[in-house]
């Protein structure tokens, strides 16, 4: 009996073991299955057409369907439109300009000119042919559309929501939908009968307001609240000139401006150059003025006279200096049946007050010529209702961020001495709103770009009460009826910047002629925020409320943009990071959890993939920097690695960004690409000091690198540098200045500061000193003050110090960069014996856009690098253009 229980015991025993055996070789065995599984791949070149592009394009009102647009190099570009709860989806390749009709109709334009209708509960479509244009009005009732002759006489039909036709108009010319979008004006031709229709949307009544022979009515204008509409008729092709009508719906009538009743116009022409506006309250109407233009008597070959004490240049002259030949703006009073004019010669630009009731003029001459990108000016105020004329503003600068005027009232907000001041024209009265308040406003402390400019203001409370302000953390609100200001976002304590989302700009209101656009917000409802971490760089989205301050939407250590909010309050947004390819996500509301809608390029998982890294650096100064550091896809720690460095400004910014793989490029360089090659890609911060932007550039660049090679993964032998435009000067003066790279490749770069402070640019047509003493270059001093500045930041200078093998590329039609920069760096280099190439590329600008040359321009930067970083034999193009012998 106990031999049998010892049997037994032993067989059990054995049976465990046999067990145990099986299940340790079932878990090599899955392990390997598994591993062979998910073994991953290289990624060729040849597949990088895989890759696709993602965008938000709209979120239904219940929040139900999401559109989104993924758009691809060498594939077909699609429009999707999908279920944010279910698995329900449509696709429409190429298709553009998707709206949501209500909660569950979607339309969209067709490359071959058709209009999808699509009922997404049902999947019923409707095509309509033959369509260039389609506007959504009166809340998603009606579809109006127009044929491709739309410009010349189209046909213009307005359609229910599930496409059917309710009405047709031939011969339409011009139409325009009021603000809410349930009234439309248009102007037609028919057999000679000019017409201008009004069709009331709300009770789809069409009435004509005015009708006419020979010439036609153009430039269809709405009042704010939909009461009356203004519109030219033409008088004459040739010489331009029209009749003004104003139709005041309420008292259903028509009066015109009569010209010849004003002696100061009667003689001119009313113009469409400056369109034309409505006053709020119906009272005012501002319109266009021109002399009558004359035969031109300059001859073609006649010699330019370029004054040496005129404000601006010969070319800036030519192109807007002549006031006299523009448009000036003149105001018709329509109660009083009186005219006057509002701009002038002396005082050509202007700006109208919310209310309409002032105008801000001023002269870009002031106090030209200037040495910065905005020029100062004197800022007069004119009283239309009283017509008289005063100063407001003397020497204030040009910049759209220091004045911003007020849509719902006469106000004007304005930056000066490092505050924020209000000014209430009809009390003539300036207030200080942030005195004492002890932050920063302006830029003065950043990396960026100079010139030092505010933070700006983001817009005003949609009541009129409050102006928001940024500084350099927060979202600042100042009251304006008790002159007071205060913070109410935490950015500070939190090192994050909150910034207002662009989401919330879509109640934007434009700039009357040459003011700046601005936004009102409704304070009683959330207000989406953007968030960037200053410590590691993440972006994501923060929703304020007046009851609890700011809270995290979608915050964490990736990049988060893109946002939509739909009516009843539910999200869509992008989330990405360098090693994670963009997915949809999507939240019914702002307290419940993320789901994903779509995940773009899932083909990244078959493929080893790089990671990025925040490192941390001082340079000489002792300041602490950032960088991003991108790894190589088949990283191995026992390895070293060759290592480009891609520079321009500050980069750690980018450090969630995911780049697809691509040989596309405007600047040749993608630096993902080098990470699927087998390098590490150092992207570093750098900060500058006042006059020596070159010596800073390479103080930060140079402890950027070294840090790195501290981190012995790096090949101190195999590092690269490349930059593009500033980047590109960087470049070319870093390399005269040290032998620690051992290739080089500047694209559009600065080579000598001296002769491009004496140059002209092109593009805006002004001398380039602007850029150099209070621009990018931040010399702080013109040349004749501090000439040794110039000379010791110039590469050109310095050349004879380089040991680094130099490409550069240029376009040649460059505006920015003028390309004989490079080609003075080339003709040194050349004298000096140096080892370098030029490649300069016909009929392309400051970056590069023709598709070829994309391709052509990314190869052969790969082949420079992968000739003198891995020592891979040289492309023949290289070995040709390198060696002497």
């Amino acid at each position: 009996m106990k031999e049998t229980n010892i049997i037994k015991r032993k067989n059990a025993h054995l049976s465990i073991c046999e067990i145990i055996v099986c299940i340790f070789f079932l878990i090599c065995s899955t392990s390997i299955a598994i591993a062979q599984v998910r073994q991953k791949k290289h990624l060729s070149e040849n597949e990088y057409y895989k890759w696709g592009n993602l965008r938000v394009t709209a979120l239904s009102g219940t929040g139900s369907w999401v559109s989104y647009k993924v758009s691809y190099e060498n594939n077909t570009d699609t429009l999707f439109v999908k279920s944010t709860v279910g698995n329900k989806i449509y696709s429409f390749p190429n298709g553009s300009s998707g709206i949501f009709l209500n909660a569950d109709i979607f339309t969209c334009m067709m490359p071959d000119q058709k209009l999808n209708i699509v009922d997404l509960n049902s999947g019923r479509k409707v095509k309509v042919p033959d369509v260039s244009r389609f506007e959504v009005a009166y809340s998603g009732k009606y579809i109006i559309t127009l044929n491709q002759t739309y410009g010349l006489k189209s046909n213009m039909q307005i359609r229910d929501k599930n496409g059917e036709i309710l009405d047709s108009i031939n011969g339409v010319s011009e139409y325009i939908l009021n603000s809410k979008a349930d009234a439309l004006v248009y102007s037609s031709e028919l057999s000679d009968n000019q017409t201008v229709g009004l069709i009331d949307l709300k009770k789809y009544a069409r009435h004509t307001v005015i009708s006419g022979k020979q010439h036609r009515f153009h430039t269809l204008t709405w009042q704010k609240n939909g009461d009356a509409i203004a519109f030219f008729k033409e008088t004459d092709s040739i010489t331009k000139n029209n009749k003004l009508y104003l139709c005041q719906l309420s008292k259903r009538r028509i009066i015109q401006l009569i010209q010849q009743n004003f002696k100061e116009i009667a003689e001119l022409n009313l113009v469409k150059d400056l369109g034309l506006n409505i006053s709020d309250d119906g009272s005012k109407v501002f319109f266009g003025i021109k002399n009558k233009e004359l035969a031109p008597s300059v001859k073609e070959n006649e010699v330019e006279i370029w004054n040496g004490n005129a404000p601006f240049v010969y070319p800036l002259e030519k192109k807007i200096g002549n006031f006299q030949d523009i448009a000036k703006l003149w105001v018709w009073f329509t109660e009083t049946n009186s005219c006057q004019p509002i701009s002038s010669n002396d005082l050509p630009y202007v700006q109208l007050t919310g209310k309409q009731d002032y105008a801000l003029l001023s002269n870009p001459k002031s106090y030209a010529p200037h040495y910065k990108e905005y020029g100062d000016v004197d800022y007069y105020i004119t009283d239309l209702k009283k017509n008289t004329r005063s100063l407001f503003l003397k020497q204030q600068t040009t910049d759209h961020n220091d004045l911003i005027i007020s849509p719902l009232t006469n106000q004007i907000a304005y930056y000066r001495d490092d505050n924020w001041w209000l000014y209430n024209p009809d009390k003539n009265k300036s207030v200080n709103l942030t005195s004492g308040i002890a932050t920063v406003w302006d830029s003065r402390n950043d990396a960026l770009m100079p010139p030092i400019s505010p933070y700006n203001c983001p817009g005003w409370s949609s009541d009129g009460k409050y102006l928001l302000l940024y500084d350099t953390f927060d979202l600042w609100i100042a009251d304006l009826a008790q002159n007071t200001c205060r913070r109410i976002t935490h950015g500070r304590e939190k090192n994050i910047v909150f910034r207002i989302s662009q989401f919330e700009f879509s109640n934007l209101f434009s700039a009357k002629y040459d003011g700046k656009s601005t936004a009102v917000f409704d304070l009683s409802k959330d207000l989406i925020l953007e968030a960037t971490d200053k410590d590691d760089c993440s972006k994501g989205y923060f929703i304020w409320n007046t009851r609890e301050g700011e809270k995290p939407l979608a915050f964490n250590e990736s990049a988060i943009d893109q946002v939509h909010k739909s009516k009843n309050g539910s999200y869509v947004f992008i989330e990405q990071k360098f090693d994670k390819s963009s997915v949809l996500l999507f939240k019914p509301n702002k307290s419940a959890k993320s789901t994903e809608v779509f995940a773009s390029n899932p083909q990244q998982e078959q493929y080893n993939w790089g990671k990025s890294e925040l490192i941390h650096y001082r340079n000489k100064k002792g300041q602490e920097l950032k960088g991003v550091l991108l790894y190589p896809s088949d990283y191995d720690k026992e390895k070293k690695y060759p290592m480009v460095v891609n520079i321009y400004q500050t980069k750690s910014g980018i450090l969630h960004e995911y780049t697809n793989p691509s040989q596309y490029s405007e600047e040749g360089f993608n630096p993902t690409n080098y990470t699927l090659n087998g390098y590490f890609v150092l992207l570093p911060d750098i900060v500058y000091e006042l006059g020596d932007p070159g010596p800073s550039a390479t103080d930060c660049v140079i402890a950027a690198v070294k840090k790195v090679i501290d981190f012995g993964f790096v090949d101190p032998q195999k590092i690269g540098l490349i930059g593009h435009s500033f980047g590109g000067y960087e470049t070319d003066f870093i390399i005269t200045q040290t032998d620690i790279f051992a290739a080089a490749i500047s694209g559009a770069g600065i080579s000598d500061t001296v002769s491009w402070y004496f140059s002209m640019g092109k593009d805006i047509e002004i001398p380039q000193a602007w850029r150099l003493e209070n621009q990018q270059f931040r010399m702080g001093k013109s040349f004749y003050e501090d000439a040794q500045s110039y000379f010791r930041n110039s590469p050109l200078i310095n050349a004879k110090n380089i040991k680094t093998p130099l490409l550069q590329w240029s376009g040649k039609e460059d505006t920015n960069v003028c390309w004989e920069q490079s080609e003075a760096f080339y003709i040194a280099l050349r004298r000096l014996e140096k080892e370098h190439m030029m490649l300069v590329y016909p009929n392309e600008s400051h970056a590069i856009y023709k598709r070829a040359n994309q391709i052509d321009l990314t190869i052969r930067i790969q082949q420079w690098f992968d000739c003198y970083l891995k020592k891979q034999p040289a492309a023949l193009w290289i070995t040709m253009g390198t060696k002497t012998k």
